[in-house]
């Protein structure tokens, strides 16, 4: 939610300086509400430390806005993201009004139409040059797209988010992705990430023409993934035949798949993330590409893999300790396990022993916990409870840097586990850890701690850079002093399910977490249950703001 600046001095990330500001939670977009930008200009103080700014817009005259305001910042670097644009409209109105395209109208039902009140291009420009990341969310209308690329296409100069370097779109149907991708590779993006809606995913992957246009507009091109709908849905609507414009595949998974694209089509890219429905030609894959992340969707591990720097496994915990043990796994860094459990099954304890034991260079790991069934049964897992003493054996994990073991169902964890946790960890170098235990009707016979559970990572976890973790909602604490910084290295905390139920004190949020983290820390909090309902009613809007005001202020100094 804040940032507490702080003059540029050498201490924490130094002269520098990484701060954010940002409000909301991954579910509702409310970061910066274009509305409450004056009132975090005025109590902001100096802006130039500023490194990262994210963005929520609600229409053009949002986005009008933050460009005046953005335009009398510093010229220092400033990533600027934008997330939620609600559709292309409000681009299309500033770059035609920028007078580059004075030629140029829309047609608008059965008439013509112009945007007047024109925006100054330069100013206007100095607020693009500094947009680095992009999150673009398009409605259905295909004409809106093509005007969009239009304005791409017949200006080639256009100096169009010179320094945008990754996208995010969220396209409606499979037809028009390809005037958007077209017009992201034209400003030289080299990350595009495509989230195709829950119900349209199949056949946006299956369009006939996709990956075979998508590499040859893309010679800058190094990551693309795609995030998928269903497994289930996936098996029904792949066609084999769409799999051969890719070289070789690697297999289907349910939320995130990887694959590597020959580097013969595009020398700069990477990895590609997409879904395919059955594992192939291992052997030769691995040959080319050891840094290929392979996924497995079934207990079976049909070849031998020795090179595998990358894997990721949908597997019960079982498999993946027979994947471990049977496989040379001497130069795996990163793993991710999507495991299988079930009530009865083996503890995970030994899936832990034997990956310390065999994967000596292993510095990154991701572990989720799913049903053995395509769809969540909460009922099912009652019986099913893990618990810290289960990450005991990574302890021997001397690499490890990176570590996730969110969970989404009940997990054992409150203040004094959370102790023995950080306890746990103190003697491992990790800088990025998440845990998120699930709280609620499925995890109602555990707590989880409350702001006291910070501490023994505070405490312990002197490396941690970036930590992400459930707070109990019904124990604020807000009203205690902490008793223990977090080290100079943390820039970001985020912290899930912190709702106070008596009411928001912004104020008081403000003021322990200052005292909780270091400068130039980003702190992420979800925020208050009615600011959900923020884009409808300007009346919680103005109150918002009022609270708001309250908190910069504490945290600014001003």
């Amino acid at each position: 939610m804040t940032h507490h600046r702080e003059t540029t001095e050498a201490h924490g990330c130094g002269p520098c300086g990484h701060g954010k500001f940002e409000i909301g939670s991954r579910n509702q977009y409310i970061e910066i509400l274009a509305h409450l930008l004056p009132v975090m200009e005025a109590n902001v103080g100096n802006i130039a430390e500023l490194r990262h700014l994210v963005f929520s817009f609600a229409g053009r005259r949002d986005l009008v806005a933050c460009a005046q305001v953005c335009s009398t910042w510093s010229e220092d670097a400033l990533d600027i993201i934008w997330r939620d644009l609600p559709s292309p409209t409000p681009l299309l109105g500033l770059v035609n009004e920028s007078h580059l395209c004075p030629t140029m109208t829309w047609r608008q039902g059965v008439g013509h139409a112009t945007i007047s009140n024109p925006l100054p291009w330069e100013r206007f420009r100095t607020f693009m040059v500094r947009v680095r990341t992009m999150c673009f969310p398009l409605t259905p209308s295909k004409n809106l797209l093509q005007r969009l690329a239009m304005i791409v296409g017949l200006c080639p100069d256009l100096p169009f988010l010179p320094n945008l370097s990754k996208v995010t779109v969220y396209p409606s149907s499979n037809i028009i992705w390809v005037p958007i991708v077209a017009m992201f590779l034209h400003c030289g993006v080299r990350h595009l990430i495509i989230v195709p809606p829950e119900g349209d995913g199949p056949s946006f992957f299956t369009y006939p023409d996709f990956f075979r246009e998508l590499l040859r507009r893309a010679p800058l091109l190094e990551s693309l993934q795609i995030q998928s709908c269903s497994l289930l849905t996936f098996h029904r609507m792949w066609r084999p035949e769409d799999a051969g414009i890719l070289a070789d595949y690697a297999a289907q998974f349910s939320r995130l798949i990887r694959l590597v694209a020959p580097a013969v089509v595009v020398a700069n890219l990477k990895h590609i993330h997409t879904a395919l429905p059955r594992l192939r030609v291992i052997k030769e894959i691995n040959a080319s590409y050891p840094k290929l992340h392979i996924n497995v969707a079934r207990d079976d591990w049909p070849v031998q893999v020795a090179n595998l720097e990358c894997l990721a496994v949908t597997v019960t915990f079982a498999c993946a300790r027979t994947l471990l043990t049977e496989n040379s796994m001497l130069r795996l860094q990163v793993l991710y396990l999507e495991a299988h459990i079930r009530a009865h099954e083996e503890s995970p304890t030994q899936f832990f022993q034997v990956l310390a034991n065999r994967c000596p260079a292993l510095a990154e790991l991701t572990v989720r916990w799913v049903q053995s069934t395509m769809i969540f049964n909460p009922q099912s897992m009652e019986n099913v409870e893990i618990h810290v003493s289960v990450f005991e054996p990574l302890q021997a994990c001397t690499s490890l840097a990176i570590l996730d073991l969110s969970a989404p169902f009940a997990l054992a964890f409150g203040e004094p586990e959370a102790e023995r946790l950080a306890t746990l960890l103190s003697h491992l170098r990790i800088c990025r850890l998440a845990f998120i235990p699930l709280y609620g009707p499925i995890a109602k016979r555990h707590t989880l701690p409350g702001l006291a559970g910070l501490v023994p990572f505070a405490t312990h976890c002197h490396r941690l850079e970036e930590l992400s973790i459930n707070l109990d909602p019904k124990v604020p604490s807000l009203g205690v002093v902490p008793a223990v910084r977090f080290g100079p290295a943390l820039r970001k905390l985020s912290i899930g399910h912190f709702i106070e139920p008596q009411g928001w004190n912004a104020a008081a949020v403000a003021r322990y977490f200052a005292a909780l983290v270091p400068r130039y820390c980003s702190v992420t909090i979800p925020p208050p249950p009615h600011w959900s309902r923020l884009w409808k009613r300007s009346v919680e809007i103005e109150e918002g703001e009022g609270r708001l005001k309250e908190a910069f202020q504490l945290i600014s100094g001003v």
